[in-house]
């Protein structure tokens, strides 16, 4: 291939009907594209330069954003990290916050919470995150290697509050974290209760179940006692001797001992027997008296979630019960409970009372250089189209001959 088809002499260049050469198709094309570029200079630089001046302006001019995060030393399970989620973010959850919010003068910050109606909207103004994070759950068949990932716990619990001045997002973080430390562990609370309640009544219903068979044997033994008393000592029996017998179970080889043995033997079980179903009617009756006041502690939990009711409020509540209270066993059960319920709130620990409250980078910078790359490109396209709209309207000259 000759050196002639990689030039481009002068000659080639055809005047244009305004006085433009015009390249002919043998000029290279990245010579054709800077041509093309400078001769639509001015609409390049104008369509590329003003949208991102114009959106650095509003980036710059745009009400500041404020933030604050909050650090909890909460171990949780992923499981955990989701339930506690799906509670913070219910709309049950999210109308107490609303009502506290109006109450503490902060109607906007309500109202734009009240408008957000996805967990997605609600995450723009407050958004959990936890460190370290859990890891992806590919798809295994080996058992110990999904039991560990189950039990991987993150050691951090984030809770990132955004608003739109510093004065909000600090009266925000009181009623978030309030909810959060003093509203949301209640239905743990009220979980508890249902467990312990499903307890205490298998446990009654065991006493219940094995009640009859016990009076069985106590009657069984009482007769058999009845009618070893009435049985007479052999001579022979009363004398004494010299062989010892030798029993790997006593228990079913009573028949085999002289009958005064028998006799202490049967006693000795009827008086076992007789302590058990008394036991068994104090556990029964003790029993009875905790599953009323848990009862009685889940209805009040029930019956004041759909307010905001606070942990504070609910041990108040149980030094009531504790000082109304009659029977020791069930004092010591009530003492045990608030003990444990306390310590339920102890589990969110706070890392600083006070976090600082930062304003957001606008990232005007950025925002207007993307800006003006994309909309260089855009205007870089719409010269091409000019251009190629501008060649085939131009006329063609005759044919040669």
């Amino acid at each position: 291939m000759s050196d002639s088809q990689h030039t481009t002499p002068a000659s080639i260049l055809e005047p244009h009907g305004d006085g433009l050469a015009i390249p002919s198709c043998r000029e290279p094309a990245i010579l054709r594209y800077l041509r093309l570029l400078w001769q639509y200079r001015l609409l390049i630089l104008v369509g590329s330069l003003l949208p991102a001046v114009v959106v650095a302006l509003l980036l710059a001019l745009w009400p500041r954003k404020y933030t604050a995060t909050f650090v909890y030393e909460h171990p949780l399970v992923e499981r955990e990290y989701s339930v506690l989620t799906r509670r913070f973010y219910s709309r049950e959850n999210l109308d107490k916050m609303i009502g506290r919010l109006r109450e503490q003068g902060l109607t906007p910050y309500a109202t734009s919470l009240d408008e957000a109606r996805t967990e997605q909207s609600v995450e723009k103004l407050i958004r959990f995150e936890v460190a370290p994070m859990y890891p992806k759950r590919l798809q295994t068949t080996d058992p110990t290697t999904s039991e560990r990932i189950s039990a991987f716990q993150a050691r951090l619990l984030f809770v990132n509050i955004r608003g739109s001045s510093k004065e909000e997002v600090s009266g925000v973080a009181t009623v978030v974290t309030g909810n959060l430390e003093n509203v949301l562990p209640l239905y743990d609370i009220r979980n508890g209760l249902k467990d312990s309640i499903q307890q205490f009544k298998a446990r009654a219903a065991e006493i219940e179940d094995t009640r009859f068979t016990l009076q069985i044997d106590l009657q069984k033994e009482k007769a058999k006692l009845e009618k070893l008393k009435s049985l007479t000592v052999a001579p022979a029996e009363a004398e004494k001797s010299d062989v010892v017998l030798q029993f790997t179970d006593v228990q079913n080889s009573r028949e085999f001992l002289p009958l005064s043995y028998q006799v202490r033997a049967v006693q000795s079980q009827i008086i076992e027997l007789e302590e058990t179903l008394r036991s068994n009617a104090d556990k029964y009756t003790y029993y009875l008296q905790v599953l009323e006041m848990n009862d009685k502690l889940l209805n009040q939990v029930e019956g004041s979630l759909l307010t905001y009711y606070t942990v504070p409020q609910f041990l108040g509540f149980l030094g009531e019960q504790l000082l109304a209270c009659q029977d020791e066993a069930l004092c010591d059960y009530l003492k045990s409970y608030i003990r444990r319920t306390e310590n339920l709130v102890l589990v969110y620990t706070r890392a600083g009372e006070q976090p600082v409250v930062y304003p957001v980078a606008k990232y005007v910078a950025k925002g207007g250089i993307l800006t003006f790359v994309i909309f260089l490109m855009v205007a870089a396209f719409i010269a091409v189209l000019l251009e190629y709209r501008r060649e085939r309207r131009r006329p063609q000259g005759p044919p040669e001959r």
